[in-house]
């Protein structure tokens, strides 16, 4: 809708679908049908294998609706052929015909055919038809391939096909019946020559694409640019990122300006030296707390700044858009028929937002599809639990490496007025468990700022359709970002290097160690730079819970620092002990970890520098209130603090 121009329909093909009775069954399927015919989506053509047969038995078992009642009532064309099994090209074309001479709705072609069609008695018209081997493949084969069967009835048509069968046996020079494993010449050259017509219809294609390159590029600078770039595989314009990156900043300056620090040595040093006057300085920190928004305010706040300079992305919600965000009417408009228009303003094709309604099979499975077909970046925003419903879109869309964007709301029990069936504690271990899917769950606004950069890169790279792309590195997949409803943020400043933003490209990392980087007297180098100092516990947590873990650090060591007190009191009347006793505090270092997928994929040695997994006397706790017990966390920690149920 935004690119074709009066001569140059550069994107107007239709999309074809099989479909049998089973799919007709299923629940998804309703939801997309329901939707399309809503949307007036004309180009789509549905034809439906309507042989009566499942796996079971027939369908009369469990099915007896009218099915093209019920897509007539979706708003749907309905079109029928009596004979399916019928050995003619011209009737599924004109049924074809037929439906492209309206353009208001989609169109379903029901086919009343008999599944196994020559497969014989026994066979033919039954659920042994329906998958496994046939029993009589070699019957078949003797009857079908060999033309002195094919003449015993004398069917016109078998006469002619047993002439053909003929000719391939002369070809071969085999006397009685073709091989198990042979193209017939005729139909090896039909099937060659529609693949010689496929190609000289993408040349005359990319004829029109450069004409109207050539025909734009003055007066529509911008949207050649646009379409130049998504054709070579770069999705995103350049200045996405400088975008963001300013959101960032500000968004950090107004949490840093009241953000306390956490000092592992919760006593300065006495003696009145420079470095321990600076730390006496640094140790005051302001009264008042840091202001966080919630998680899905901080995503969607992202997401919006790569919308607004994106024409590429387009996305929807399953009718919970006012919740969990994604929608910005001034900026998308609203993917509707035109004449929606008249009631609701930016109501057209060009639309970039999608209303799925309750959907949410259907939503990411649209999506699946507009990955596969188009020059598009698709996103969802859900409540992650109702992510539930749509589990096998995004299997498949794992399996198949496509790049689509979820964003998961009210991530764990904080989920408000809801209740125990909005909590899902189990969604998060079922998205980890899936093969090719990151699971992001950020912890402040940097790693929800390094998640969508991680999403992202797969848009950003040109790649040419010619060349070799290996298959077997996984560089194209879905991406779950998983945030919470309430206030995302840590009540203490981390004490390393290492950006949030940063630290989600490697999966985990230390926020908080055990040691301060203070500047050493002389030497200019941190504290922590003179000699390795390992933790006594590593606390681990994702999400919201690593302002949890923080906080349970805070206590660790104010604990520590009693027990050490009353230990010093007890030696009182012993000063020679006493003073050569020196104050052991518990050393507790904190690692996010948004992403169990990014963290797997690192080598061992980084793994080991974060987890201090090759140190047994190091304990490791995970602390995650988004999970339950058993599911997985037992391989980066010793223990771990859960959902029970």
């Amino acid at each position: 809708a935004r690119f074709n121009k009066e001569g140059y329909p550069i994107f107007d093909y239709y999309t074809y679908c099989l479909a049998s009775d089973g799919c007709m069954m299923e629940g998804v399927a309703s939801e997309a049908a329901s939707l399309a015919g809503h949307l007036k989506l004309h180009k789509l053509i549905v034809f439906y294998d309507d042989n009566k047969i499942t796996i079971d038995g027939t369908t009369d078992l469990a099915f007896s609706e009218d099915v093209g009642a019920r897509f007539a009532a979706y708003g749907w064309n309905v079109l029928r052929i009596d004979n399916g099994d019928i050995a003619s090209s011209h009737v599924f074309e004109k049924a074809v015909a037929d439906a492209k001479s309206q353009n208001e709705k989609p169109s379903l072609i029901i086919m009343k055919t008999t599944i196994g069609n020559g497969a014989g008695p026994g066979v033919e018209g039954t659920s042994k038809a329906h998958g496994g081997k046939f029993s009589n493949l070699e019957a078949i084969r003797n009857k079908w391939f060999n033309p002195t069967y094919l003449r015993k009835d004398g069917d016109a048509i078998d006469q002619e096909v047993a002439e053909l069968v003929q000719a391939e046996l002369d070809l071969i020079s085999e006397k009685v019946v073709l091989p198990k494993f042979h193209v017939p010449s005729k139909v090896l050259h039909k099937f060659r020559e529609v693949g010689a017509q496929g190609d000289r219809m993408a040349d005359k294609w990319e004829e029109t694409l450069q004409e109207y390159f050539r025909t734009f590029r003055s007066s529509e600078p911008d949207l050649v640019s646009d379409l130049e770039q998504r054709m070579s595989g770069k999705f995103l314009i350049d200045k996405w990122e400088s975008k963001v990156s300013e959101y960032l900043s500000k968004e950090q300056k107004a949490i840093y300006s009241n953000l306390k620090t956490l000092w592992n040595n919760i006593e300065a040093p006495d003696d009145d030296s420079d470095t321990s006057q600076e730390i006496k300085r640094r140790k005051i920190s302001p009264n008042q707390k840091p202001k966080y928004k919630a998680g899905r305010v901080y995503v969607t706040e992202v997401l919006k700044n790569i919308v607004a300079m994106n024409p590429s992305v387009i996305g929807g919600s399953a009718d919970v858009a006012s919740s969990c965000g994604g929608h910005w009417p001034d900026l998308q408009g609203h993917f509707l028929p035109p004449c929606f228009a008249k009631h609701i303003n930016g109501a057209s094709y060009a639309g970039r937002y999608i209303h799925f309604g309750v959907r949410e099979h259907a939503s990411l499975a649209i999506l699946n599809g507009i990955c596969s077909s188009s020059s598009l970046i698709p996103y969802c925003t859900l409540f992650t639990v109702f992510y539930q419903y749509a589990l096998p879109a995004i299997r498949m869309a794992s399996i198949s490496k496509f790049p689509i964007l979820y964003i998961g709301t009210h991530d764990s029990i904080e989920v408000g007025e809801d209740g125990p069936t909005h909590q899902p504690v189990e969604v998060l271990p079922q998205l980890r468990a899936m093969p090719n899917l990151l699971v992001i769950r950020p912890a402040n606004v940097e790693e929800c700022v390094g998640s969508f950069q991680v999403f992202a890169a797969q848009y950003t790279e040109k790649q040419s359709i010619n060349s070799y792309i290996d298959p077997k590195p996984l560089v194209k997949r879905p991406v779950f970002v998983m945030t919470s409803r309430g206030e995302l943020g840590l009540p203490y400043k981390g004490n390393t290097k290492i950006r949030g933003q940063d630290g989600v490209w490697k999966g985990a990392y230390v926020l908080h160690d055990c040691v301060d980087e203070i500047p050493c007297p002389g030497k200019g180098l941190p504290a922590s730079a003179n000699h390795i100092v390992l933790p006594d516990i590593v606390l681990i947590g994702s999400g919201q819970d690593v302002a949890l873990v923080m906080k349970a650090k805070e206590i660790l060591l104010k604990w520590s620092l009693a027990f050490n007190d009353r230990l010093k009191e007890g030696f009182e009347g012993f000063p020679h002990v006493s003073s050569s006793i020196a104050p052991a505090l518990l050393k507790v270092r904190i690692v996010s970890m948004p992403c169990w997928e990014l963290f797997d994929e690192q080598d061992q040695e980084y793994q080991d520098a974060v987890l201090c997994s090759n140190y047994r006397q190091i304990l490791r706790i995970y602390v995650e209130k988004a999970a339950t017990k058993n599911t997985g966390h037992d391989k980066y920690a010793h223990m771990s603090v859960l959902m029970p149920s």
